[in-house]
């Protein structure tokens, strides 16, 4: 197995201060941690050598087993212990109690920041076995983890859903009250969740995101189903009867649609390719409105038409 400068990972000297390793340390994690170096393949690597050295250095019985090694070694040369190594704490540490073999060793996981067993070199497995698996029995919370998650949600009309639109939000937090602007696509469908990565809760290890939840809002123009858009055509019972042309606001602005003679109310007249970010299509549903108030000469007309009509329904 390669030996490990723990001392070299870290950037210190072999006679630095415990101060002087941690506020080392905290630069380097900082620095290296995965979350803020997205970008870098290698930063995940670094950061494990980082907090490994860490691990032994920030411990004073570690170090001074580490240290017993002596200071001729070179990092990448391939170790074996110095006779007699095995005496300096009492047992075989390099097998863990009883020469067993079996260590817990901790590692971060990067997507929740907490700690976990396994990860660390064979090194420092062998270096130290059991010896340091009781302080990773229960792995405790990366001190740079990064802050937590947050949601809040935003409300927009149809039409907003339909071309896009930008909302400004404000955000409360310990640091005061924040404004985004937002941008909310074309197609957003109710309950729809955005992510906003970096701008939950600060952390030491960067920031949570913020997941933006899309609620669509009706005005009565309109109604949603699916990707398709709904819209009521009120129609006279005589265009009813006899078929006529009207126009039809739309999303999309005014369009003309053909009634067809006979048409019943409930019955929909589709636009097609005129749905929500027109992933669907535009359906003009019939009403047939009636009128509240007749005057003498339509009463007559209607009594007139019932005696001469065949329709039955």
């Amino acid at each position: 197995m390669e030996y490990k400068d723990y001392y070299k990972v870290l950037g210190v000297e072999r006679n630095a201060t415990q101060e002087e390793i941690k506020k080392r340390y905290r630069k380097l994690a900082r620095d290296c941690h995965p979350d803020t170096c997205r970008n870098d393949p290698g930063a995940e690597k670094r950061f494990k050598e980082i907090n490994e050295a860490y691990e032994v250095l920030k411990d004073p019985e570690k170090r001074r087993r580490y240290d017993a090694l002596g200071s001729h070694w070179q990092e990448g040369q391939s170790f074996r212990p110095p006779p007699g190594f095995e005496h300096i704490f009492g047992g075989n540490p390099f097998g863990g109690r009883g020469g067993s073999g079996r260590t817990r060793t901790f590692s971060f996981d990067f997507g929740t920041g907490t700690g976990k067993a396994g990860g660390f070199s064979d090194f420092f497995e062998s270096l130290f076995g059991d010896f340091g698996a009781a302080a990773y029995q229960t792995a405790p919370q990366s001190p740079f983890a990064r802050g937590s998650d947050m949601e809040t949600e935003v409300r927009i009309s149809i039409e907003e859903a339909h071309s896009g639109t930008t909302r400004e939000i404000q955000l409360q937090g310990a640091g005061g009250t924040r404004r985004l602007n937002v941008k909310i696509p074309a197609g957003a469908h109710d309950g729809m969740k955005i992510r906003l990565a970096n701008q939950g809760n600060p952390g030491a290890g960067g920031a949570g995101d913020l997941y933006l939840k899309v609620l669509i809002s009706s005005n009565g123009k309109y109604r949603l189903e699916g990707s398709n858009i709904v819209a009521d055509l009120p129609v006279t019972p005589w265009d009813a009867a006899l078929g006529t042309t009207k126009t039809i606001e739309t999303p999309d602005g005014s369009f003309s649609i053909k009634i067809p003679p006979g048409v019943s109310s409930g019955q929909r007249l589709r636009l097609k390719g005129r749905g929500l970010a027109h992933k669907g299509d535009f359906f003009a549903q019939i009403k047939i409105v009636m009128p509240k108030h007749l005057s003498s000469e339509e009463k007559r007309l209607f009594t007139e038409l019932k005696k001469v009509s065949s329709f039955n329904v």
